[in-house]
């Protein structure tokens, strides 16, 4: 198994998780300015050309964060980074849901707000941007409370996708509430994500 992805991008949760997972398989950290996604051999593994994309022993690529959480976490269920049934599980998928939405709502236009609109609108584009990337933390925060973790009393997958969000956040310039940077350093205290976070460029 191999999980594509490209430090410092919004592979990071599927990278996190699949340390946490311990699941057999090696970790492929492709270069995007060098273009390393879209080489013959990687448009054929993915024909999308992006990242995080997880290729299966049995030769099928699975992409998209959400989707390969999911895979990650039913392939490692005693991670618990996918809960087995009922509640708990569907609040988690409704973390990856909610996330899936609002990333490329917020973080997207804050990065790069020259691929939205032409060059007289990139202000207004990048501004709203980082409206909507505070609204989505001031949500987060609300929706955490004084817990450690979003779902339950343990790390799941939704955790991830909030911690590399408070980063993101970061990246463009918002500073996220202490709630946020709290939970964060929690996620990357786990011991089983040492070595992720030093090859991500995080760890000290």
């Amino acid at each position: 198994m191999i999980l594509l992805v490209s430090a410092r991008t919004s592979s990071l949760a599927c990278r996190l998780a699949f340390a946490l997972a311990g699941l057999p398989g090696e970790v492929r950290d492709l270069s995007l300015r060098q273009g390393e996604h879209r080489t013959p051999e990687m448009l054929a593994l993915n024909p999308k050309g992006q990242v995080p994309a997880l290729i299966l022993d049995s030769g099928e690529t699975i992409t998209e964060t959400p989707a390969i959480l999911l895979a990650i976490g039913e392939m490692a269920p005693a991670s618990g980074l996918i809960p087995a049934e009922g509640v708990a599980r569907w609040r988690v998928m409704e973390w990856l849901s909610w996330y899936a939405y609002q990333f490329p709502r917020a973080f997207q236009p804050a990065f790069r707000p020259a691929i939205f609109g032409p060059p007289p609108a990139e202000n207004q584009i990048r501004e709203g941007g980082l409206t909507r990337v505070g609204e989505a933390l001031a949500l987060i925060e609300t929706r955490l409370g004084n817990r450690d973790w979003l779902v339950g009393n343990a790390v799941t997958a939704a955790d991830l996708v909030v911690a590399m969000m408070t980063t993101f956040a970061g990246f463009v310039g918002v500073v996220p509430p202490d709630a946020l940077m709290a939970h964060r350093r929690r996620v990357f205290a786990l011991p089983a994500l040492a070595e992720t976070l030093q090859a991500e460029g995080f760890a000290a």
